[in-house]
Parts: structure tokens; sequence; C-alpha cells
């Protein structure tokens, strides 16, 4: 295969899948309007008791769409495809594997990226234009994005119907969210490596740095601990995924 056809599978791939979003009410329903409506929620609630800092806010907003745009219904979508031999048929076709399973990944996280974009554009409306520190938002983004796929990967190695997710998901899904909210009881400067460890806590204290509630020297440091997560369960995901429909 020529070295272009990889991302022209990826794309095709991709454009596949986001029809088939498209055609699904309760898909999109679960991957794109439960989750805006959550974020909703969570701005709504720190702006009413304003506990937790607007930094720390939004990023338990951005843990919770990591979690419920991109983790869950891209593990789904695999554990779907599969079962469909979808994934199989593609792979015998000639399309890398790296391509097959960023087409059907890509979706979700191009919803992630967008759902994220509008409701911190809210929050800024809402507060008026704030005084922000772009690049650890965008590596919140970035390094979270990635890390929720890498776990969508590793995780759909064990699911073997898109029905079993809801369960497989959940110890991942407590990770993201419940270091979001550890984040948020500890003040910035004493997040701790250990604490790092939680893919939660680093994107909520790379948004606490974007919101300057936090110094910005923390932030190799959170951005490290994505980084070394995706890197580290990468190499796992791939060798457990499989390919075949299990029973």
């Amino acid at each position: 295969m020529s070295r272009a056809a990889g991302p022209a599978a990826w794309l095709l791939i991709t454009g596949a899948e986001l029809r088939s979003l498209r055609r699904s009410a309760f898909a999109v329903v679960m991957a794109a309007v439960l989750p805006f409506a959550i974020g909703l929620l969570i701005i709504w609630a720190e702006g009413d008791t304003g506990k937790a800092g607007r930094g720390g806010s939004v990023g338990l907003l951005l843990v919770t769409l990591l979690v419920f745009t991109a983790y869950v219904p891209g593990t789904t979508a695999l554990a779907a495809r599969r079962q469909q031999l979808v994934l199989k048929r593609l792979r015998t076709s000639g399309a890398p594997d790296l391509a097959v399973i960023a087409g059907v990944l890509t979706p979700y996280a191009l919803l992630t990226v967008l759902q994220s974009l509008v409701l911190f554009g809210i929050v800024v409306v809402a507060d008026g234009p704030p005084s922000l520190r772009p690049l650890p938002l965008l590596a919140a983004l970035g390094a979270g994005i990635a890390v929720a796929c890498v776990m969508a990967v590793a995780t759909a190695a064990y699911t073997s119907s898109p029905e079993l997710a809801q369960l497989t998901t959940t110890p991942i899904a407590l990770a993201f969210v419940g270091g979001g909210f550890w984040a948020l009881t500890i003040p910035a400067a004493e997040v701790g490596a250990k604490m790092l460890a939680l893919p939660g806590v680093g994107v909520t204290q790379l948004t606490r740095i974007g919101w300057h509630e936090a110094e910005p020297s923390g932030s190799a440091g959170a951005l490290a601990a994505l980084v070394l997560l995706a890197a580290v369960v990468t190499p796992v995901a791939v060798r457990v995924f499989s390919w075949d429909s299990r029973r």
C-alpha cells in the first residue's frame, strides 16, 4: 500500500463513522447532547456556589466531555464495529491498522473538541474576557483526548458487545471524573505527582493553570503525566486489542 493510502483510508473511515453517528438518534444523544447538558450544569453549579473556581469547573467540564464524548462512545463504537465484522473487513481491505482505529475514533475526538470550544466560549461570554494562558488549555484538551482514545482501544479489547461498554468503561470513567473532583478538593499548589497518575487530575490542573488559578510551573508535570500515561497504555492496547468478534 502506498504511503498516501493510510491517510486516505483514515479519512474515508472517518466520513463513514460520521454518517453513521448522524443517523443514530441514540448515539447523538449519548455522544453530544448528554455531555453538553452535563457541562452546562457544571458551569451553572460553579457560578452559583463559586467554590471550585472557574478554572476548576472548566477542568471538570473538560473531564466530563472526555469521558462521555470521547472515551465511552469510542469504546462502544469499536466494540460495535468489531461485532459487525466491520473492523475485520476494513483490515483485510488493505487499510493500515492505525487508519482503521483512528477512523473509528476521530468523530468522537472532533466532537469533543467542538463541544469544548463551545462551552469554553459560553464561560468566557458569561464571565467577560478573562486573561487566559492558551497553551495549558490546548495541552489539556489535546493530551486528554489522546488518553481517552487510547483508553477506549484498551477497554474495547475486553468489551465483547457495545451494550457491555456501559460496564467495562466504568473503572476508567471513575478514574477520570474522580480525579477531576479530587483535584478540586486540593489547592492547586499542593497537587502532587502521585495524584497526577489519575488522568482527571492532570486535565483539571492544566485548566486551572490556563485560568490563572495555579502557577504555570506546574503545567510541565501535569502534561508529562498525561503523555506518560498515553505512552504506557498504547503498547498494551495494541497488544490486547482483538479484531475478531468475541463471544
